[in-house]
């Protein structure tokens, strides 16, 4: 073998070893059919537009392919005058791609064009991409992110807990979960009382009469409870993610979150 072709020859061994090494330290997402919910609510305007629905078939070595389409939102007043902005899949067009190595891949959206992406799976039944925000140009931050999966059903959380973090159930999430399984006994047995709970701060929304809005979120379910308090500055502190106590009087279970009312931090 020639000098040249044998230095590309150990080169190219070396790549591949170096890409098995990766693959190694670092699998790809379980093979198998992954998809985004067909529907989905939120508080957040901007999220709106931000979601991809996927519908994919990722094979072992990583590639994929399947169908992307938009959501069509539609929005309705919530408790305290937040709007709620309820969002169905619309459209199918050809998606394909490659999850490599490292966290990284490649998407290639018909009509829309082709993105690297980030990947995480925070268990074998969840798979989350996300492109860069402004992707597609103009300063857009729109069709960026995906959801998804094996059923194409968001995932009860098994923990209260912030992702990749182990702990015991908090109060605020077991609250939320006793009103998933029971509405009516749970309006019975809450309704109206004050009640000191421990959960994690999610959105932070303020709110034209001064006061804020915080969602506790339980796992994928980013607004599980909606605490309302007569003064931002109460709140304005606590990071995203923060896990905190709070007293509030229980008003209602509406639009598929815990509304409570009358809020305040306990130290």
């Amino acid at each position: 073998m020639k000098p040249k072709a044998c230095f590309l020859a150990m080169l190219a061994v070396a790549g591949a070893a170096a890409a098995a090494d990766a693959w190694a330290q670092d699998p790809p997402p379980p093979a198998g059919r992954w998809q985004s919910p067909a529907s989905a609510t939120y508080t957040n305007p901007a999220l709106t537009g931000a979601e991809l629905y996927l519908s994919i078939d990722v094979a072992p070595d990583g590639s994929f392919r399947g169908t992307w389409g938009r959501y069509f939102c539609t929005a309705f007043p919530g408790a305290y005058g937040i709007a709620i902005y309820s969002c169905s899949r619309t459209g199918g067009n050809r998606v394909s791609g490659r999850f490599g190595p490292g966290r990284q891949g490649a998407i290639d959206l018909d009509t829309l064009g082709r993105s690297p992406f980030t990947w995480a799976a925070p268990s074998g039944d969840e798979l989350a991409i996300d492109l860069p925000r402004t992707w597609q140009g103009g300063g857009d931050a729109v069709l960026y992110r995906a959801r998804m999966t094996r059923n194409g059903k968001p995932r009860p959380a098994a923990s209260a807990a912030a992702p990749g973090e182990a702990g015991p159930l908090l109060s605020a999430v077991a609250l939320y979960r006793e009103f998933k399984q029971d509405e009516r006994s749970a309006l019975a047995r809450h309704q109206g009382k004050t009640l000191v709970l421990e959960g994690r701060r999610g959105s932070l929304i303020a709110l034209s009469d001064g006061g804020a809005a915080v969602h506790v979120p339980d796992g994928f379910q980013s607004r599980a409870l909606v605490l309302y308090f007569r003064d931002f500055k109460q709140v304005s502190g606590i990071a995203e993610g923060a896990q905190f106590r709070f007293r509030c009087r229980v008003l209602d279970f509406a639009y598929q979150y815990v509304q409570l009312e009358d809020c305040s931090i306990v130290r």
